[in-house]
């Protein structure tokens, strides 16, 4: 089966401007300027503004006043990048080109890669500052300078931040690719309270990155869908957060970092639904893991629910699904007060014969329930026992 299109074609791009009212006439440039009918949405084209495109001359501050251009659009604008690759320069522990209170705007490349080169610490490409009804669509992302291998060095592609105290809603990025970033999208609390809601992907390619979607205790009410993920450190990674729907691809996983990491820090990680499809995991201490690092006592994670599809996984990978707490210094909890809560796991796991279907490094002094699901139920490795829980079998 062939995987979706990520590059807009140009019918596809002319449908999407003439959807936001626009005339097909504004891809010949010079639209930033052209008067526009009444209910049109004005088309801010970055190289009207100057931006050279060539991945060699900084565009950066002609993508800035692009984006601040559109800002003064609050009932719509189109912000349009023509193929080419806009190079924002080096990145160096700095947000780079930031959005602030964008309302019913749509960020729209063809053909077009935003790009930087990282030399030190970490960075983001496009941050959105308390942005609301926008779509980021058809772009490609790549930081020249990303280092895996050296602590952490890497532009991030899209974050969402709340340092002025307004959070983003109604987010959607679609038919994306991100290659050699820090993280291909992350959203971080900056503000306790101030939380951002209601993001959808759809369609994303994420390769030879560190983390695919990172969600730092910030980030509710979240659907992803078509994720693919290949040679990706991390591909999910959410703490902190509430209601995810998430349908994600990880191939090609040899850095020995776990491909899903629901974890529990200041607040509680509640109501997530995973579908996770592994392939070609090589080496590392699981896939999904269930852990615990918290300084605030008596926190959970809560009703999470985890579909499994596992192949093609070598023998070096310690286990399939593990249950940790650590404390504060990071050392392990055999007996822990953390807690895990309403746990649902399912699906179709082939690893090899000396993985561990479970790894339970930690128990719960107070038992939460753990219900298996009826396919996973018919694993002829299935423990007897799930240490530090009342077990629901179906």
């Amino acid at each position: 089966m062939s995987r979706p299109e990520i590059s807009l074609t140009r019918r596809r791009l002319a449908s999407l401007l003439l959807l936001a009212g626009t005339p097909l006439s504004a891809l010949a440039g010079a639209a930033s300027t052209q008067p526009r009918a009444k209910g049109r949405v004005p088309v801010i084209n970055v190289k009207d503004l100057g931006a050279f495109g060539d991945g060699k001359l900084p565009d950066l501050q002609q993508i800035r006043a692009a984006l601040e251009r559109a800002a003064r659009h609050p009932a719509g604008a189109v912000v349009l990048f023509p193929p080419g690759e806009y190079f924002l320069g080096a990145a160096d522990e700095a947000y780079l080109a930031v959005a602030t209170k964008l309302q019913n705007v749509r960020l729209v490349g063809e053909r077009a890669t935003i790009t930087c080169r990282s030399v030190n610490g970490s960075s983001s490409m496009l941050v959105l500052e308390g942005c609301r009804n926008l779509v980021i669509e058809g772009l490609a992302f790549r930081d020249h300078g990303l280092r895996r291998d050296v602590g952490v060095r890497g532009a991030s592609a899209i974050r969402l931040a709340n340092e002025e105290g307004t959070p983003c809603e109604n987010i959607e990025i679609r038919d994306c690719r991100f290659d050699s970033v820090m993280s291909a999208f992350v959203c971080r609390e900056t503000l306790k309270n101030v939380r951002s809601r209601g993001i959808r992907m759809t369609n994303l390619e994420i390769s030879r990155s560190y983390y695919g979607l990172s969600f730092q205790h910030n980030g509710d009410d979240v659907v992803a869908r078509g994720i693919r993920c290949n040679d990706v450190k991390r591909s999910y990674f959410p703490y902190g957060v509430d209601n995810h729907d998430i349908e994600v691809e990880t191939t090609n996983n040899a850095t020995g970092f776990t491909d899903c990491l629901i974890k529990c820090y200041h607040r509680d990680t509640s109501n997530i639904r995973v579908k996770l499809k592994s392939r070609g995991k090589r080496g590392g201490d699981c896939i999904v893991n269930f852990d615990h690092h918290n300084e605030v006592p008596n926190l959970a994670l809560r009703n999470i629910n985890v579909d499994l599809d596992v192949d093609d996984v070598d023998c070096r990978l310690d286990s399939a699904i593990m249950f940790r707490a650590q404390d504060r210094n990071e050392r392990l909890e055999r007996q822990t007060n953390r807690r895990w809560e309403s746990i649902m796991i399912d699906g179709d796991i082939r690893i090899c014969e000396k993985t561990d279907l479970f790894d339970f490094r930690s128990v719960a002094r107070t038992p939460g329930t753990l219900i298996i699901g009826p396919r996973l139920a018919r694993h002829p490795r299935l423990p007897r026992s799930f240490p530090g829980f009342r077990a629901q079998i179906a």
